[in-house]
């Protein structure tokens, strides 16, 4: 399973390697209450940017776990 970013309803997937920065500037903006870019992947895999605002978003869900949950098929 890929690692995973979850705003709302909304979820894109995250890089290996973009994982790191990505986890630094979720976290940069839920603390400072900042704009960010976050370079993600969309469903199909494609390249997009994300804009996240850390003085809206209520709750961000970033799962950098690669392994399936019980609940999911592998």
């Amino acid at each position: 399973m890929a690692k995973k970013l979850i705003v709302g309803q909304s979820e894109w997937s995250i890089s290996d390697e973009e994982a790191p920065g990505v986890a630094k500037l979720v976290r940069e903006a839920m603390q400072s209450r900042t704009l960010v870019e976050l370079p993600l992947l969309d469903g199909a895999g494609r390249p997009v940017t994300v804009f996240l605002n850390g003085a809206v978003a209520p709750t961000v869900v970033l799962d950098l776990d690669g392994n399936p949950r019980p609940s999911e098929l592998a």
